[in-house]
């Protein structure tokens, strides 16, 4: 949502530049009271100016319902006590996570994605293999996860990269 937002604010920054420089030619036109050549003649109820003017404002309630929904992410924390609301984000819980999974033996890189619903661990071992290592960084991620006060706990996925489980070319059938 962030990314939509980034590649829309430069465009309307253009479009309101181009409108200010239209609305500064039209303004000189009007106090110069002479007709400039090949330039159209439209007033305010003219169907062109309302069909613009209509898409105008559909483009800006869209950036508002972008904007809006646009915010900061949060993962709920179970509530301490009535009236406190205990938040963090999910780049926390990756982190949390992170930690963890980097202190175990044989791990050599770790990227961790979080959200409400999801934790992915992408871990990289030159030492073992997948079928070794994904069971225990399974284990140590969901329990990373069970230790926080989470309401709702989210999915832990754990995928483990290592050069013993490729296949070399001149081993392929």
């Amino acid at each position: 949502m962030r990314f939509l937002l980034r590649v829309l604010s430069p465009l309307l920054g253009v479009a309101f530049a181009a409108a200010g420089a239209l609305l500064v030619v039209a303004v000189a036109r009007h106090w110069s009271g002479r007709a400039w050549p090949d330039w159209p003649d439209w007033s305010w109820v003219d169907r062109p100016v309302l069909v613009i003017g209509a898409w105008l404002a559909v483009g800006g309630l869209f950036l508002l319902v972008v904007a809006s929904r646009a915010g900061v992410a949060q993962v709920l924390l179970d509530d301490p006590a009535d009236g406190v609301r205990v938040v963090t984000t999910p780049t926390s819980l990756a982190r949390v996570v992170g930690h963890r999974v980097r202190a175990e033996d044989g791990v050599v890189d770790v990227s961790v994605s979080a959200s409400r619903r999801k934790v992915r661990v992408r871990a990289t071992s030159r030492l073992h293999d997948e079928a070794s290592l994904r069971p225990r960084l399974l284990e140590v991620a969901r329990a990373a996860v069970d230790e926080l006060p989470l309401p709702v706990r989210p999915k832990v996925s754990v995928v483990v990269i290592s050069p013993k489980d490729r296949i070399s070319a001149k081993d392929r059938p």
